[in-house]
């Protein structure tokens, strides 16, 4: 008999579960965020770390609505 675990983050197919994926962007995303603001005194790091931030805050919001679509 197969038992599937409740706190396993993939489902049977071996896929990441997309709500644990937005999570990680978006704390990723307040990273680079505080990121940022340390580097407000330099342009070329600060509009950098703007970047990641933005590219992480998109990927969680796209996890997010796949998880929605989904049904999760």
């Amino acid at each position: 008999m197969f038992i599937l675990s409740v706190t396993s983050t993939r489902d049977i197919y071996e896929y990441p579960n997309p709500m644990h994926q937005a999570g990680q962007h978006f704390v990723m995303a307040e990273h680079f965020e505080r990121m940022k603001m340390a580097c407000a005194g330099n342009p070329a790091l600060f509009y950098q770390y703007a970047e990641h931030e933005y590219y992480h805050k998109a990927l969680a919001h796209r996890y997010k609505g796949i998880a929605a679509a989904g049904g999760m």
